[in-house]
């Protein structure tokens, strides 16, 4: 049963929730037999209980992609977290213009814009190229004013 008109929606702000708000229409989608995916921005290769869950969850899907939290001052790693945001990026382009999911979550993505990883044009065009049923959930701290 495929959404009949998607939304954008943001969460944003200090501290937790984002994630797990997004997770939370991820799980009422997923309910209503919704295919949803998450894609995680910085979260690397490690068990998270979101990963653990959508794993026994068919239609429910969930790839972390990052390289872990971005250190202020470690200038060596910065290629390595941009290439992983980058290929993250081309996956949630992917997964848009694919139209095989009816949520897509882009799970901090909004940390690889205020890194510098993508910018705020990538994140605009992928908005606008969102097919009309389809739901996309965008989380992360700073959200560019464009944006909103």
């Amino acid at each position: 049963m495929a959404a009949k008109r998607g939304l954008v929606l943001v969460y944003t702000g200090n501290g937790k929730g984002k994630t797990t708000a997004a997770l939370g229409l991820a799980l009422r989608a997923w309910g209503q037999g919704l295919r949803v995916l998450m894609l995680q921005f910085l979260k690397g290769r490690w068990e998270t209980g979101e990963l653990k869950a959508a794993e026994k969850m068919e239609g429910f899907e969930v790839r972390p992609l990052g390289e872990g939290f971005v250190r202020l001052g470690d200038e060596a790693a910065l290629p390595k977290h941009r290439a992983a945001a980058q290929r993250a990026f081309a996956e949630a382009w992917d997964a848009v213009a694919g139209g095989s999911y009816d949520m897509i979550i882009l799970d901090e993505i909004f940390y690889a814009v205020k890194f510098g990883f993508i910018t705020v044009e990538d994140v605009l065009n992928l908005m606008a190229k969102k097919p009309p049923e389809t739901h996309l959930v965008l989380t992360g701290r700073d959200v560019p004013a464009a944006v909103v």
